[in-house]
This record gives structure tokens, sequence and C-alpha cells, in this order.
């Protein structure tokens, strides 16, 4: 318990800091919302732990009252002109008709009793608000803080949160006293005392004028409990978020073990097919060439029905590119750029340099050059006509693999008859 003493203002700081906050608004909110899902049973079980029991003194009688979730009801009355021995057994039974060991008991007194003053205070004083209050008491009341019993209640802050507005419940310690006189004698524990706002409807202020050193003694199992469960569900939580973390990357290895077997795989699939590429190149250069390249048997022929017969070539020259360089003796040079013109192999004829007059053989000296036309490639044939033409072939192939028919006697293909 004293651990608990020592808790409570820090405690009562945190609680105070919490309440500045939106979130108590906003877990109310949500809290209602979740119960409303839930069956009326439910609800109703869950609402017995915030039970407790209102005991008030009225027409010589201590009269308690049940006070739950859904409202307050009178309970049961004990006679206070009884032995206190019989008081004290009446109030037992009454108690024991709650099957509640943690129930809550609280006294009642009534308002005229109490003094009650509202007051705005500056928000930063909210931390330490119970000795705020008691360094204001002789100012705000008759009293000092040494006489009367006091508690507050924070009614509400404003939207820039600079102030707050206190219920302020203040009385005097031989009144306290006086009141409680009938409880004190029977010896009924209490968790504190509150002050009716109505009394006909149950209704209380929700302070607590009895000092802590006269509240009753809590177990607080419940609290241990919860405590435990928390911190059970904190170990739960770490625990499997380790286990995920470590699944995680045990799924993470193995992705990354599989991602770079892929990558592998993948850069040997583009080596064999960059080598398979250069091998079709390699294969394919020379059909390629043969395709493109004007044959120089060709180029010959052509040189041969353009050029004059009184033409003569002395140095035929065709370099990589296709340029191809003639040099010879003409008497006719004048016509041999118009005749190469009309070639289907050669292209752009042109001189080069001047043409020179010999004089020992009576012609033109001429340097010429001229480009390779590109080979015009086969027209493919249709996929339909090779088909036809492949069904063909192998039908030939077994009548040609057959033994020729023996010609008959006189036929013209008949083979001559041997001389003897």
């Amino acid at each position: 318990m004293a651990i608990l003493d020592v808790l409570e203002p820090q405690l009562v700081r945190l609680r105070a800091r919490y309440a500045k906050t939106p979130l108590p608004r906003f877990f109310a909110w949500w809290g209602g919302e979740l119960l409303s899902f839930l069956p009326a049973g439910w609800r109703a079980a869950l609402a017995e732990g915030r039970e407790s029991l209102l005991l008030h003194v009225a027409d010589g009688q201590l009269v308690a009252r049940r006070e739950t979730a859904r409202g307050v009801t009178d309970f049961g009355q004990v006679a206070l002109d009884q032995d206190v021995d019989v008081q004290r057994g009446d109030f037992q039974r009454l108690r024991a008709r709650i099957d509640e060991p943690q129930l809550r008991q609280f006294f009642c007194v009534p308002p005229a009793r109490v003094l009650r003053r509202t007051l705005n205070l500056p928000a930063a004083a909210e931390d330490n608000l119970r000795q705020v209050l008691g360094f204001e008491m002789d100012r705000q009341t008759p009293f000092k803080a040494d006489q009367v019993y006091f508690d507050y209640v924070v009614r509400g802050r404003d939207a820039a949160g600079r102030q707050i507005v206190v219920d302020l419940v203040v009385m005097p310690r031989n009144a306290f006293d006086e009141e409680l006189a009938p409880v004190t004698q029977l010896g009924i524990p209490l968790d504190g005392v509150d002050c009716w706002l109505n009394s006909a409807d149950g209704q209380r202020l929700g302070a607590n004028l009895l000092p802590v050193e006269r509240r009753a003694r809590r177990s607080h199992q419940r609290l241990w409990i919860n405590l435990g469960l928390a911190a059970v569900s904190v170990a739960l939580a770490f625990g499997v978020m380790g286990r995920t973390v470590a699944n995680r990357e045990v799924a993470l290895e193995k992705m990354t073990a599989e991602v770079q077997a892929a990558q592998e795989e993948a850069k040997q699939v583009a080596a064999l097919r960059k080598t398979l590429e250069d091998t079709i190149d390699s294969a394919n250069f020379l059909t390629q060439k043969k395709r493109t390249v004007v044959p120089a048997i060709a180029l010959l022929k052509d040189l041969t029905e353009r050029l004059p017969d009184s033409t003569y070539i002395e140095r035929l020259n065709v370099t990589e590119d296709g340029r191809v360089e003639l040099q010879g003796l003409s008497d006719r040079s004048e016509n041999l750029i118009a005749e190469l013109q009309k070639s289907k192999v050669l292209g752009d004829p042109a001189f080069q340099g001047v043409v020179q007059p010999d004089p020992r053989v009576k012609k033109d000296r001429f340097n010429l050059v001229a480009q390779l036309k590109p080979r015009e490639a086969a027209p493919a044939r249709p996929a339909a006509d090779k088909a036809a033409a492949e069904k063909a072939a192998d039908d030939k192939a077994p009548a040609a693999a057959a033994p020729a028919a023996e010609p008959k006697e006189g036929s013209a293909n008949a083979p001559a008859a041997r001389k003897e």
C-alpha cells in the first residue's frame, strides 16, 4: 500500500494531463459504440464491476442505495434506534445480498451541509490543484485549510486551454465527523464521502471529502490482475512482433536466394542467347553477303555488255564498301558515263580526274568510279506455295525410288539391240 500512496500524486498529475487531451472524449464515445453492439446481458455483466453502495441518514435510519450503470435504486434501511450490535448485524445481512467483494461504499451528505464554490483557475494549476486550492482556501471560503475537508471536481476547460472551471466542495471537520458518526460506530469501511446533487434521483456530485488515510484499504486484486494481464499482453505482443520479424527475415533470405538464382539463370540464358545470335550471325554472314553483294561475274558481264569494243580496261578495283574504280583506254570516253548509267549493277558513274589523250595509242586515258547497286533479293515465296511444293516433292519421291518399268519392244525409248 505504501507504493500506491507514493504513486498517488503522480497518478493525479497524469490524470490531469490526460484529461486535457481529446482522448477521454474519444475513448468514451468509442467504448459506448462498442458496448452498443453487445447483448444486453453482456453489457449488464460488464457494468457490475462499477456498482457502488450509497449510504445516507434520513429519518433516523441508515438508508442504502445501490448504484449501477443503469441507475440508482433503493436497497434497504437500518434503523439507528437499535442496539449497535443489532445495527451492525442488519447492515452485514444487507451487504451480503451483493455478491461483490470489492463493492465500493460511499456516504453522501445533504447539499446544505457543504459549501460549494465555482472557481476559474489557470490551466497550469491543474497539476497541483489540491495544493493551489489549499492556499486559496482562506480567500475563497471563511475557513482555513486545516479546519475543513475539501475536494474538487473539474467541470470544464475553455477552448484555448488556458483556464479550467473547478467546483470546490468544503465541509467543516466537526460537521463532517458529526455526519459520519452513525457509520463510524458501526465500523463500516468507506471509500469516500460525497455530496448529493439530487437525493431523490440518487445523483451525487462526484467528489470525495474523505481523507486518504481514512479510506478503506482495498487489496486491489483486480488492479494486480489487470497489471499482470497487461504485462502478459505486452510480452506476447513483443513475442509476436519478434517472431514476425524473424519469419520475415527468413522469408527475405529465401526470396533473396531465389532472386539471386533467377538472376544467375537469367545471366546464363542471356549469355547463351548472345552466343547463339553471334553464331547465327556468323553462319548467315556469307549467305547475307552472297544475297546482297553483286557477284564479280555479274559485274564483269555488265561491263562487257555496256562498254564499247574499242574500250580497254587496264585496272578494275572493287572496295569493301562497293566502290568500283575503272582505269583504261577508250576512243569514245565521252559516251562511257551515258552507257554506265543504263547499268543495273553500277550506279552514280563519274570520271575521277581529267580525261587525258594518249598519243601513243591514239585513245583517251580515263579514271572512272561508280558504286555497286544492292543486289535485288529474290521475292519470298508464299507459305502456301512453299507447302504445296514440299508436298509435291514428297509425292514424287516414292515414284522416283520405284524401279523403271521394262520398255515394250518396238518402243521409241527402247535401247538399241546389242550387236552379237
